[in-house]
């Protein structure tokens, strides 16, 4: 780990330099759910899953209208020397999980629905799209891509097969990034898509 990031350090000397004084402002993982619900949170606690151990259980959810509404209003109050608005750089996850489809097949094969699909099932309307929209087009949110989904597929798929029933009851919550006490998974969730 300590060579790697040595290495990498080392890659980027001959880089772009300047002395300038510059605020980069980067967002993981919008688009993506973590937790679908309060009540998703408090049922899973409740059967002592501890998702109030984990930062992102505990406090994130799939961006609404209001969300995305609010942050803008604030980027909108500074302005830089040259009258710019700061802006966000959200990496963005495209897909996510369609649960249905994963339980019809009864976890043999997985479905993915586009991101928009779920921001559209959870708000009932496009508007949280459309505010999308308005942040790109107003040049305060630039979306970029972070990954497909944010979960690794093959282990989550395996564990659901083979009848975990924490993860069987998270998946009821269309929920996946619980933790989970397995040997083989370093990250003690299935969040990271390419862990081996």
């Amino acid at each position: 780990m300590l060579l790697n990031n040595i290495v990498r350090n080392i890659a980027q000397i001959p880089g772009w330099r300047t002395n300038r004084k510059i605020v980069v402002i980067e967002s993981d993982d919008w688009g993506s759910i973590r937790m679908s619900s309060s009540n998703a949170y408090n049922s899973l606690l409740k059967s002592g899953i501890r998702v109030d151990k984990d930062f992102y259980n505990r406090f994130d959810a799939l961006e609404s209208m209001e969300d995305l509404t609010a942050l803008f209003d604030t980027l909108r109050r500074f302005k830089d020397k040259n009258g710019n608005h700061p802006v966000i750089t959200a990496n963005t996850i495209v897909a996510n999980p369609d649960f249905e489809k994963i339980a019809q097949s009864n976890f043999t094969t997985y479905h993915y629905e586009l991101f928009t699909k779920t921001l559209l099932d959870y708000y009932g309307s496009t508007s949280t799209i459309s505010t999308w929209k308005e942040g790109m087009d107003a040049g305060i949110f630039r979306p970029q891509f972070h990954g497909r989904e944010h979960v690794n597929v093959a282990m989550w798929m395996k564990a659901l097969r083979n009848n975990h029933q924490e993860l069987l009851l998270a998946f009821k919550h269309k929920v996946f990034g619980i933790p989970v006490n397995n040997p083989g998974v370093k990250r003690g969730n299935y969040m990271a898509a390419f862990d081996v």
